[in-house]
């Protein structure tokens, strides 16, 4: 059998499996890719740029999941008339091209996972934005920023009461970096007592991200802004059924120009 064989009968065999299986077959047969493939990304990332553009970014964004053939370049010249950004001196970037899907781990969403660590990793990345079960994937990574960090309480509360803030609990993600997660990974038994061992074991199977209203989280932290409202995305048609959520990375070196591209995406 050939090698191209063996993976497409292991794909087979892990559809309805859980996390840990996916995850057992992604390190299996592409860890040395995806190191090898983290290390040309920030040199493309980063030395390119620098070398053949002499531009530095003035935003970089992704859009996991985004559809649309138009949508980057809508985006793009959007936003450079929106914040008087000058293109021939600053580069914008609306990433159009990453899709994400767990429950179909496909070369797309192991070539977006790469992109995403290298990326960060060059401390390059300002914004993402993504589909609710995405966003909520990485909310749980801790990849974005406390938006209380960034924004006025006022600011924050106003997108509260319209029901605009995106909160990931504390306490979930501390389980998620917890020994008792790794464990749970290891031999499969968690304890039904933890809601969150509960909470990430469904995930685990459902790749569905569990939601919570903010009562029911124990430390609830604002990491995103649904962008209920945007007339943007949806005259560019990007997120046709879903809500899209948008963030700002936690290691970002242009928070300022981050928060002008979510006021860009908000209007």
């Amino acid at each position: 059998m050939s090698v191209n064989e063996e993976i497409r009968e292991q794909r087979k065999k892990l559809k309805g499996q859980g996390f840990k299986a996916h995850w057992d077959y992604f390190w299996e047969y592409y860890k040395i890719h995806t190191i090898v493939a983290v290390i040309v990304i920030i040199f493309i990332v980063t030395f390119t740029r620098d070398m053949l553009n002499k531009k530095p970014y003035a935003v970089y964004s992704m859009f996991l999941n985004a559809v649309g053939l138009e949508t980057q370049e809508q985006i793009q010249n959007g936003f450079a008339e929106y914040a008087g950004i000058d293109t021939a001196k600053e580069v914008i970037l609306a990433d159009t091209t990453s899709g994400f899907s767990l429950a179909n781990m496909d070369n797309s969403t192991v070539a977006t996972s790469e992109k995403i660590m290298a990326v960060m990793a060059a401390k390059e990345l300002d914004v993402i934005v993504a589909d609710t079960n995405s966003f909520g994937h990485y909310s749980a990574l801790e990849t974005y920023a406390d938006l209380r960090d960034i924004y006025s309480t006022e600011e924050l509360d106003a997108w509260d009461s319209q029901g605009l803030l995106f909160y990931v609990d504390r306490g979930y993600v501390d389980y998620l970096s917890s020994d008792y997660y790794t464990d749970y990974l290891t031999n499969g038994q968690y304890d039904k007592s933890n809601k969150y061992a509960v909470m990430a074991a469904e995930y685990n199977e459902t790749f569905q991200f569990p939601v919570q209203d903010k009562s029911e989280m124990d430390d609830p932290i604002p990491v995103g802004i649904l962008l209920k409202k945007s007339t943007i995305l949806k005259e560019t048609g990007a997120y046709p059924q879903d809500t899209p959520v948008a963030g700002i990375i936690i290691n970002t070196q242009r928070p300022d120009n981050a928060k002008t591209f979510l006021s860009y995406l908000m209007q």
